[in-house]
């Protein structure tokens, strides 16, 4: 089987919810596009990959697959690339309690999804980031964040509006 039938074999197991096959189906296809010499393509399943390992618990595997990838997508140019790993590193990082790290990546993720147009993206990011500030207790933050998201997603004027008032009172705007 070629590595692109085992990658496609990977997903529709990791959409079954097959998760110890689907980490072995991509597992197999990142091995097999690295023997072929394509990086990126092996940095697009590792992607995944590192997905399927944060789900299935083993978080120190998930983050060495994510900073792996996020290499190959910086030395290849690849944004897309750059920004979900990027935005999954951060996911990891917050779940490891590295939230200044964590806070570092999203803000990146963030920024990468804003200069490829991705709005939804850029503003699931920065909801992300918010509940994470809330849940740190630091709430000007939280509401900084949430008005990112609204802006890059052009939500509701009376919303934004509103968080406006409390970031004036805090000089924040």
């Amino acid at each position: 089987m070629s590595a692109e039938a085992v990658y496609e074999k990977g997903k529709q197991l990791y959409a079954a919810g097959s998760l110890e096959d689907a980490l072995a189906a991509f597992q197999q296809a990142r091995t097999e596009y690295l023997q072929q010499g394509d990086a990126t393509q092996a940095a697009t399943v590792g992607n995944d990959l590192g997905v399927v390992y944060y789900l299935a618990g083993r978080r120190g595997e998930a983050t060495q697959v994510f900073e792996d990838v996020l290499t190959t997508f910086e030395k290849s140019g690849d944004l897309a690339g750059q920004a979900k790993a990027t935005g999954n590193l951060a996911q990891v990082l917050k779940r490891a309690r590295a939230t200044e790290q964590a806070e570092k990546y999203y803000l990146r993720a963030a920024e990468l999804f804003q200069q490829l147009g991705q709005r939804d993206f850029e503003a699931d990011t920065y909801r992300a980031l918010s509940q994470m500030h809330l849940q740190r207790g630091r709430f000007m933050d939280a509401l900084s964040a949430y008005d990112r998201a609204l802006t890059a997603k052009g939500g509701s004027k009376f919303l934004k509006w509103f968080l406006q008032i409390p970031l004036r009172l805090m000089g924040a705007r």
